[in-house]
């Protein structure tokens, strides 16, 4: 392992970006967000501006290059979609830059490639073979463009992990943790596309381990009618590790009529058209609003407890981050202390606390408030970004 040593390296030097302020040259991140908000849609839109060097939701692409495209979910809608973005955007900005004398872009020959499976990554051997397939996408993609692949992209994260338990911090971790070796070895950055949960305000859906161990966690958000009408469509940037976060850009996704098909029906598909002049930082959720009332007791007995029984830990591994974590058994013992119950007897009352604190912790996890771990053989908890006052 190589070393690296304080005062030898530039301490003026800028991280490695791959979209500056948005994605890194290397390392992996999520783009999670509804159903019908057009999270496929923006990851190709994406690819199409690292393949030409054209800006990405105003954002200037610092590294271009090929991308691989590993789709286990939908891949059936690809071509149709790619050919969407090449018609509505790429092969408008190659003829503006012929007649500028920009870098030329080929619409008709973009260094793309995607498979139509992927290995499960909680499954061993898996990695190694996934890997291999992307090496020799990279070595291809050198000899017909001559340009590395930047972008590797899993859509979906769900229908590339082969969970056996979705919500399980270890098989979560697994993934991340495999995503992040696949771009040390092939030296691109590693999105994976996932879905959001039941209630979109607690984040990408399954463990809370994926947000936490990304990088990079981009939202497609979007409002949908009873009838399934979807508004005020934009992109929430909810984490750029050691960068601003917490802003939204709107987009609109805007059909393009492509052709006919052989009964002369239009051939449609949609591509994201960047709201820029309109990016906004969201109004921060007040705490009062997302810990309700239920949670008063739990809260405080949470609080209590940080600072008594509270350390330091790193529940995902040493490049994971570092969370303030106490006991489980220890935040139990203080909620039961001040949780007032009723019961004829110490047995029922006693039942009634186990009962509310299990109750509580369930309705904080859920919320995205909290989130827990196993370290050293013992259950954790600790708050998670935006449950803290």
């Amino acid at each position: 392992m190589e070393l690296h040593w304080h005062g030898e390296a530039d301490p003026n030097a800028d991280r490695a970006w791959l979209i500056r302020h948005l994605v890194f040259e290397t390392g992996k991140g999520l783009v999670a967000g509804q159903w019908g908000a057009g999270k496929t849609f923006g990851v190709l839109d994406m690819s199409g501006s690292v393949m030409t060097g054209e800006p990405f939701a105003g954002r200037k692409v610092m590294r271009t290059g090929g991308v691989l495209f590993i789709a286990p979910e939908g891949a059936f809608e690809i071509p149709v979609r790619l050919r969407g973005v090449v018609e509505g955007k790429l092969r408008g900005a190659a003829m503006a830059r012929a007649a500028t004398g920009g870098p030329p872009i080929n619409p008709d020959n973009l260094p793309f490639v995607w498979i139509e499976e992927c290995p499960p990554l909680t499954k061993a051997g898996s990695l190694d073979r996934l890997i291999a397939t992307a090496k020799a996408a990279a070595a291809e993609m050198d000899r017909r463009f001559g340009v590395p692949i930047v972008l590797v992209v899993i859509d979906t994260v769900a229908a590339g992990a082969g969970f056996e338990d979705e919500n399980s911090a270890s098989e979560t971790q697994k993934v991340m943790d495999a995503m992040g070796t696949l771009s040390r070895e092939t030296g691109a950055f590693v999105l994976g596309v996932d879905h959001f949960g039941k209630v979109s305000e607690t984040g990408t859906r399954g463990s809370s381990a994926k947000e936490a161990a990304a990088d990079v966690v981009l939202a497609m958000l979007a409002t949908r009618s009873e009838a399934g009408e979807i508004s005020n469509t934009r992109m929430a940037v909810r984490k750029v590790r050691g960068a601003r976060s917490g802003y939204e850009i709107p987009y609109n996704l805007e059909v393009v009529t492509l052709g006919l098909d052989e009964d002369d029906e239009p051939v449609t598909t949609c591509i994201v058209t960047w709201q820029t002049q309109a990016e906004q930082a969201p109004q921060p959720t007040k705490a009062k609003e997302r810990w309700p009332q239920s949670l008063r007791v739990f809260r405080t007995a949470l609080s209590t407890v940080l600072i008594d029984d509270g350390k330091d830990a790193w529940p995902f591994g040493s490049e994971g981050p570092k969370v303030l974590a106490a006991r489980v058994s220890a935040l139990r013992d203080e909620f039961c202390r001040a949780y007032p119950v009723s019961g004829e007897t110490a047995e029922k009352q006693a039942d009634a606390k186990r009962k509310g604190f299990t109750r509580a912790l369930k309705t904080a996890m859920d919320r995205g408030l909290v989130a827990t771990r196993e370290i050293g053989g013992v259950d954790h908890v600790w708050l998670v970004a935006g449950g803290q006052e």
